[in-house]
């Protein structure tokens, strides 16, 4: 006689890391949660990424940033064309930092450096450091949740650049993040945009970063009036140089609208479209004669016509032919009978 215990789903099980829940399930997605537990029950099989799209319901981009998810963090391994938990990862795996690197880095921190042009740190690198660093993972979560999704590979790569390549705290990050939302342009290319420029200027503080959002703001605002003076309508994200110029102009040289309109129409009589150079320069010519009003650049130009007008009839030195042309005879006495 023989004995059995039935254990109906039971019987079948597979082993899942637990690093997995101790380590990375607060910033995985329910389809990098699918695709890793798809790839870990086909354990040494050959698992292609049609077929997990069939079985799972996903997309191929939503399977693809599971992959890349996973093998950042050193669970999956991917050879191109077959994907497997990699090796070591069991039940119990988990990803640290050799002893002796962790320690020097608590005893002194490490020094940053800005780079002048962005480097993205590899995979084993971004699992290590989220390894050893909680305050990162603290920011990879609130990243996915200012941006309303999972994170790609490439995403994470260039938080950890800014953070650990160019020197930027992760809550000035995060500051960065939550601006970059309010505008509507929670987008990592926004973000890394702004940020590789903060660490060039050493904005490394939440007081830096505050200011700086201030002042980003207040020449966004300024953009956004002198747009709508103008009759620039749904003009989309201003430029750099559309902020910096409607910044100087309003909040520097602080020229008010009358002016604007009034520099903004001088530029299209001159030039038939708008120029935003030939405006900056019209209203710098204003700004460093201290015109500020219509009233006193109208009497400014009344002067300055008479003046001319003066000039230009004034019978000084000079005698009419009988044809009416006329010459200087102070001209006419400088040069020599001898001449050529």
């Amino acid at each position: 006689m023989s004995y059995s215990i039935d254990l109906g789903q039971w019987n079948s099980i597979f082993a899942v890391p637990s690093a997995v829940v101790d380590k990375h399930i607060k910033l995985a997605s329910e389809a990098q949660l699918k695709v890793l537990l798809y790839i870990l029950r086909h354990s040494g099989e050959a698992v292609d990424a049609e077929t997990m799209e069939r079985s799972l319901g996903v997309s191929a981009d939503e399977i693809r940033n599971a992959v890349d998810f996973w093998t950042e963090r050193g669970l999956v391994k991917d050879s191109g064309t077959v994907l497997s938990p990699a090796e070591g990862a069991s039940a119990t795996s988990d990803v640290k930092a050799a002893p002796a690197e962790s320690e020097a880095k608590a005893e002194e921190p490490k020094k940053r450096t800005a780079l002048s042009r962005a480097v993205r740190p590899d995979s084993a690198f971004v699992s290590r450091l989220l390894a050893e660093d909680k305050s990162l993972v603290g920011l990879l979560e609130e990243a996915q949740s200012v941006m309303g999704k999972p994170l790609s590979s490439g995403d994470t790569a260039t938080l950890v650049m800014l953070y650990d390549s160019f020197g930027l705290p992760c809550d000035v990050i995060a500051m960065l993040l939550n601006y970059t939302s309010s505008i509507g342009s929670a987008n990592m290319r926004t973000v890394e945009r702004i940020g590789t420029n903060w660490a060039d200027n050493g904005v490394l503080t939440r007081d830096d970063a505050e200011r700086e959002i201030a002042r980003m703001t207040a020449s966004r605002n300024a953009w956004k009036n002198v747009s709508q003076l103008i009759g620039l309508h749904n003009a989309g994200n201003p430029t750099n140089a559309q902020m910096t110029n409607a910044d100087r102009w309003l909040n520097i040289w602080g020229f008010n609208d009358d002016m604007i309109v009034e520099a903004y129409e001088r530029t299209v009589n001159k030039k038939g479209e708008f120029s935003m150079s030939y405006m900056n320069g019209i209203l710098k010519k204003w700004y460093e004669k201290r015109i500020f009003s219509l009233e006193t650049l109208k009497e400014e130009e009344t002067a300055e016509t008479a003046k001319k007008a003066k000039k230009s009839t004034s019978s000084k030195g000079s005698v009419f032919s009988a044809d009416g042309a006329s010459f200087d005879i102070s001209d006419y006495e400088k040069q020599s009978l001898f001449d050529d």
